[in-house]
């Protein structure tokens, strides 16, 4: 740790409890801002929050405008419809209203508000002409962590693979968590951002650029998913379980901001982007199969995730206790409903080749502790397959 240099960026301000989306208002205002543009899609719209925001803002005398175009796996197209009608509200804040997806899209209309170009020109590597707006996170699921950076993966049909669009700029000024909000997310859908949550501790953890302050957070991550993701899922309405996911997520994103994520999200992406899986989905489905080959790298820090998951076992050595851990993982995603294979994500052998060439080039494997060769990624994806 001494002879390394980490950047920790602790983002803008975190309002969290139930009711606080009630606080809208006064995030806009220190802002010195009294225009919203809205971004969500149409299940929030449906679910009533959207309905409940604007009247919330309406009795702020706050002007506001909607776009609910967001998709469940987003796309370029998706940003040059945000755009032109954040074009047609005028400058204001941008408030996004919804899950991972949501909060990704939002970023890039924040940016691309105000700068030209077509939507793969707002790559975070490239520096826009401008900066974005001021952008306000309202997650309505716990998953993602996007509240907590300015970052967001967006699918380029054209060139046939994800990219990562964002800037320091687009950055939440202030992230909005009511747990209340997510009370409405069906169980299946609680169970795979759940298990994102799990996969972004588990990853951070792994990671190359691991350190004392990311992996405290992470392992109090997995101690509260192991907890309250079950009771989540079973009682959607048990709101000190939502509330602990919710804080769960946010919390798990601001360790993966300072180490990175790793080969399960890489693989997640491709498998999201070739089969349309929901990434939560795709990432249960690979997560054990991507620990089990981390093991050997990293025996101590999975054996330290078997305590946080209460299945460490003080007779036995590290590598039977990191083992205890990757099994306890993959009984709690498949005790959630999560697929045992890639099969019944529609997966095939054709296929693999492809993943194994998008997942490489996936800019998180910089980060996974152990890179595999192409050889290696195919045998692990072919084990993962039935």
């Amino acid at each position: 740790m001494a002879l390394s240099t980490h950047r920790f960026t602790i983002g803008g301000t975190t309002v969290f409890g139930c009711g606080a989306i009630e606080q809208l208002p006064d995030a806009l205002a220190r802002l010195a801002q009294d225009r919203a543009f809205l971004v969500t899609d149409k299940g929030v719209a449906a679910a009533g929050i959207i309905a409940e925001v604007e009247r919330i803002l309406a009795v702020a005398g706050i002007d506001t405008a909607t776009f609910d175009g967001v998709r469940a796996n987003p796309t370029t197209e998706d940003l040059e419809a945000g755009r032109r009608a954040a074009r047609e509200f005028g400058r204001g804040v941008i408030v996004a209203l919804g899950g991972g997806s949501v909060l990704d899209v939002a970023k890039g209309i924040a940016l691309m508000a105000v700068n030209d170009g077509p939507a793969s020109a707002f790559d975070y590597r490239i520096e826009p002409e401008h900066p974005g707006l001021p952008l306000i996170a309202v997650p309505t699921t716990a998953g993602t962590g996007s509240e907590t950076n300015g970052f967001g993966v967006i699918e380029d049909p054209e060139a046939d693979h994800k990219f990562y669009v964002g800037h320091q700029s687009v950055a939440p000024r202030v992230a909005i968590l009511d747990p209340q909000l997510t009370c409405g997310l069906p169980a299946m859908q609680t169970a795979a951002t759940g298990m994102d949550v799990l996969a972004h501790a588990l990853e951070s953890l792994s990671s190359k650029r691991s350190n004392p302050y990311a992996d405290g957070l992470a392992l109090q991550v997995v101690r509260m998913v192991s907890r309250f993701l079950p009771a989540a899922v079973t009682d959607g309405k048990d709101i000190e379980a939502r509330a602990q996911m919710l804080l769960a997520s946010h919390m798990a994103g601001l360790a993966f901001s300072t180490t990175g994520l790793g080969m399960g999200h890489a693989m997640a992406h491709a498998l999201s982007a070739r089969l349309g899986a929901a990434h939560g989905v795709a990432l249960a489905a690979m997560l054990d199969h991507v620990l089990s080959f981390n093991l050997v790298v990293r025996t101590e820090t999975y054996a330290q995730v078997a305590r946080a998951l209460e299945v460490h076992d003080s007779s036995s050595d590290d590598h039977a206790n990191a083992q205890a851990a990757i099994d306890a993982v993959r009984r709690l995603s498949l005790d959630l409903g999560m697929p045992a294979s890639l099969h019944e994500l529609g997966c095939t052998d054709q296929l693999i080749p492809i993943l194994v060439r998008d997942a490489l080039a996936d800019e998180v494997t910089a980060n996974t502790p152990r890179l595999p060769s192409e050889e290696e990624l195919q045998r692990l994806l072919t084990a993962a397959l039935y």
